[in-house]
């Protein structure tokens, strides 16, 4: 089975729930802006099986996964949170088996990071259901009214309570509040807890947690590149589960979080064997995901260039050989990234990450070994990159062709980028100054970029061109394209120097 095959359908619930008193009734629901004719009324009874690893990491992380059976939406559900009350919701049809399928499994790999998934509770819910339906059936919001009957998977820990739910449909938040308002003066209250699974478990339970935030004094070295590093592990864990899901801009978001964390070890952490194997195994990860973006910017980049080019013969056909080209990289690259997700040597770098975030030791800075950190450490650090940044700044204009100017803005690229994230780690020491710092990076940073994405374009577009049985106007359109880059290239070069200064100038206020 292809990696890229199987991609659940997911749909955005907003749902609200309320504490109710024992036999409590939902009141009358006549009379709501934009609803038409009667509430319609009907009863369920549901029944689901709640899956979690025996810590309970699912749980942690505010994500449900489940067997319904009942009602009209039996089958496998994972539900995802994406803000306030509200959730990705993920199914699948049921079928006979009482093991997790496989396509909801995989997008928490790098949660459950090995962990067998077992039941952990049954819920058993009567439900009265409310429907209130707007013009032409549309239904605008779903009140239910559930009895609820919990116990743990081996039988222990029942408990009763009774609660309502109000799912927003097509009538949005306007008469969501409006429901609200009638539930509130009826006496019900907003629930405190998050789902039935987390009240069914109760209190005993204690889910795995990975490394936390720490609070303390804002200079401390040891705390700023731990919690930088926590921070960017859960963006990576975040981001692994987007582009398993497909989401925009999902590899972007992986690539640069990797490379966050790379930069943070590289730059504070010292040379030693655990981190040197860590960024050895980030840029790995990192290169894994290099063509799957490569194909994301650049076939954009490409199709948009060739609107901007007037007079361009058989443009449609040019569209077309560039399509051709990235659709068949594209799929590749995914499976290779994915192929690494679901890779051991991946799994096993979530958990050192784990670990050294877990107890960090932090005796060296910029390879002084030996000598304890200190925010002045930090700050000679950051001097120490602004030093060879600058230098290989200067480099460039030393380059006697073309293709040697391009490497060299790649290598200060690259150094840019790694002295940009160690001002990240630097920001809560001061927060104005390294905001400023980081704007004048970031616009620093798209001078480079740029120039590194136009000098990308030109090998593809080689590329495009050199393959057989295309027509010569095609070729030659695509010619227009590799010399409209060209300028660029050109043009971004000659802005280096510039805004190098006023990014150093402004990062130097740091040290």
């Amino acid at each position: 089975m292809s990696k890229t095959a199987v991609v659940p359908e997911a749909v955005r619930e907003i749902e609200r729930k309320y504490e109710a008193p024992a036999e409590q009734e939902v009141p009358a629901l006549g009379g709501l802006p934009g609803v038409v004719g009667e509430p319609v009324h009907d009863s369920i009874q549901l029944s689901a099986t709640y899956f979690d690893t025996a810590d309970y990491r699912l749980l942690a992380e505010k994500i449900t996964l489940r067997k319904r059976e009942g009602g009209d939406d039996a089958g496998w559900h994972m539900k995802l949170p994406a803000g306030q009350d509200t959730r990705t919701e993920i199914q699948l049809p049921p079928d006979e088996s009482t093991d997790v399928p496989s396509p909801l499994s995989s997008l928490i790999r790098a949660i459950i990071r090995g962990h067998d998934l077992v039941p952990v509770a049954l819920i058993i819910t009567d439900r009265e259901r409310t429907r209130l339906n707007g013009e032409n059936g549309v239904l605008l919001a779903e009140v239910v009214s559930d009895t609820v009957i919990a116990c743990k998977a081996d039988g222990s820990g029942e408990s009763t309570w009774q609660e309502v739910e109000v799912e927003q449909g097509a009538g949005g938040q306007d008469l969501a509040d409006a429901i609200e308002t009638v539930l509130l003066d009826a006496g019900l209250e907003r629930s405190a807890s998050p789902s039935k699974l987390k009240r069914a478990l109760g209190t005993s339970v204690t889910p795995y947690v990975g490394p936390e935030i720490t609070t303390g004094k804002a200079s401390n070295p040891r705390i700023l590149l731990r919690n930088y590093l926590i921070e960017q592990l859960r963006a990576l864990v975040a981001a692994d589960l987007g582009t398993r899901r497909a989401d925009d801009e999902a590899v972007h978001d992986f690539r640069v979080a990797a490379r966050r964390i790379r930069s943070a070890l590289q730059s504070y952490a010292g040379h030693s064997p655990k981190t040197d194997d860590l960024i050895t195994d980030l840029r790995w990860i990192g290169g894994k995901f290099g063509d799957a973006r490569d194909v994301e910017v650049q076939w954009e980049r490409l199709v948009e260039r060739l609107g901007e080019i007037d007079e361009m013969p058989e443009r449609e056909a040019v569209r077309a050989r560039i399509d051709e080209f990235f659709s068949a990289r594209g799929e590749t690259a995914q499976e290779t990234a994915l192929e690494a997700l679901d890779s051991e040597r991946y799994t096993t770098l979530l958990d050192r990450l784990d670990e050294y975030v877990g107890d960090l030791e932090f005796d060296t800075v910029a390879h002084r070994v030996g000598k304890k950190a200190s925010a002045r450490e930090l700050a000679h650090t950051l001097r120490h990159l602004a030093h060879k940044v600058g230098k290989r700044v200067d480099h460039v204009f030393d380059a006697d062709t073309r293709a040697e100017r391009d490497e060299r803005m790649h290598r200060a690229r690259k150094g840019a980028k790694r002295m940009k994230y160690a001002i990240e780690v630097m920001e809560p020491v001061s927060k104005s100054r390294a905001k400023r710092a980081l704007k004048h990076f970031s616009h620093f940073q798209d001078v480079l970029g740029e120039h590194q994405d136009s000098v990308v374009a030109q090998h593809h577009l080689l590329e495009i061109a050199a393959e057989q049985e295309h027509t010569s106007l095609t070729s030659f359109g695509l010619g227009m394209a590799y010399r409209r880059e060209l300028e660029i290239a050109d043009g971004q070069s000659t802005l280096l120097r510039k805004t190098w200064k006023e990014a150093v100038k402004s990062a130097s206020s740091l040290w």
